[in-house]
């Protein structure tokens, strides 16, 4: 009876094993890929506008290439700003996920870019985009609230990435621009000078500056006009660059940072520039090649040796000092006449003597210029003149 029983049972198990096979299971939903989140952004106030910095998206969350990018869209909420109140750091922990998403509903739609409008806002790798604050200019409210942004990216019209980090800054009223840049270039440095804004840039005075952010790029025809961070920050109106290479083509920009912002002197570059800057001034170009002789040779003297004169000078002793050339005149009213060789050394020697002849010697540079020539100095044999 056991076996008759457990036989049945296998039956059983069989039968219902044979009619779950044909079974289906319901469908798994396909892996929404999504763009990465966009990160990270900077925000700055420059003149009258808050402009945002981010990469240009390229990714998607499981770090695959991304495509069918359809737009970004950015987000900004107003808050109040109480006096002596921080700036609201980005949410982190577990406020995070609670905070943008409240970001979300109170927030409003201020720039939506669709992919040309990205490609057109797009500096070297970063998409830089611009929101007006006219409208904070116009009622007063620079200075009393912050504004806070985030930004999406959606591809494929409906997938849609986390928010972004939430940045926030708060606007002031900067200086207007600076006037009267110019820009001196001297051997080896470049000497900036500029004039104190004429008013703030909503047009009210006196004009309250906290120092300025020195901009330099390469001016080299036909590439984009892109200043990256300052290259320093002055109290005066005046900077000398030392950091220039010969043989470029400078233009230099500066700004008026407001009081109220921290921005140490000389900012290397990759430091955090200011976060409130006015508008720029006029470029000043600056073209560095060099035109600048040498110093001219000291302690010039001809000295007499068995079948000629022995010419010897002081070494130059500037450092693109490439050679030397020697002149010889017949009298002191003659035409000066240069010797058909270069001295590498500083000293030459002329063969057989001359009771008639003047020496001198200049130096000239790796770039051609060539110095004022040395006091002269006669032939031993023609005593002095």
């Amino acid at each position: 009876m056991r076996a008759r029983s457990a036989a049945r049972s296998l039956l059983l198990l069989a039968l219902a094993g044979a009619a779950g096979c044909g079974r289906k299971l319901p469908p798994e939903a396909p892996l929404q890929v999504l763009p990465a989140r966009v990160d990270p952004i900077r925000l700055s106030q420059e003149g009258s506008d808050a402009v945002l910095r981010f990469p240009f998206p390229s990714r998607t969350t499981v770090g695959t290439p991304l495509e069918g990018l359809t737009k970004v869209t950015i987000y900004r909420e107003l808050l109040p700003a109480p006096q002596g109140a921080m700036v609201p750091p980005p949410p982190t922990g577990a406020q995070r996920e609670r905070e943008e998403r409240l970001f979300l509903t109170r927030a409003e739609k201020v720039v939506e870019l669709t992919r040309p409008d990205l490609d057109a806002a797009t500096l070297g790798g970063d998409v830089v985009v611009r929101d007006s604050l006219s409208t904070l200019f116009a009622g007063k409210r620079l200075g009393k609230v912050f504004l806070r942004y985030g930004i999406t990216v959606t591809r494929d019209r409906r997938k849609v990435s986390e928010i972004s980090p939430l940045v926030a800054i708060r606007p002031l009223v900067p200086p207007g621009e600076p006037t009267g840049l110019t820009a001196l270039v001297e051997e080896g440095l470049v000497c900036l000078e500029w004039e104190r804004p004429l008013a703030m840039l909503d047009g009210s005075k006196p004009v309250t500056v906290e120092s300025y952010a020195v901009f330099r790029r390469e001016c080299v025809p036909g590439a984009e006009p892109i200043y990256e961070g300052p290259i320093a920050v002055e109290k005066l109106e005046w900077f000398v660059d030392r950091t220039v290479q010969p043989d470029r083509k400078y233009c230099y920009t500066v700004r008026g940072i407001p009081p109220g912002i921290r921005a140490p002197a000389g900012l290397p570059k990759g430091k955090e520039e200011p976060v409130a800057l006015g508008p720029p001034a006029d470029e000043a170009l600056a073209d560095t090649r060099d035109v600048f002789p040498p110093p001219r040779p000291e302690g010039f003297q001809v000295l007499p040796e068995v079948d000629g004169n022995r010419l010897v000078w002081n070494p130059v002793l500037a450092p693109d000092v490439d050679h030397y050339r020697v002149y010889r005149r017949r009298g002191p009213t003659a035409p000066w006449e240069r010797l058909p060789f270069a001295a590498s050394d500083t000293t030459w020697f002329v063969p057989g003597s001359d009771p008639l002849a003047l020496y001198a010697v200049t130096a000239v540079d790796r770039s051609g210029n060539e110095s004022p020539r040395s006091e002269a100095a006669t032939d031993p044999s023609g005593g002095p003149r």
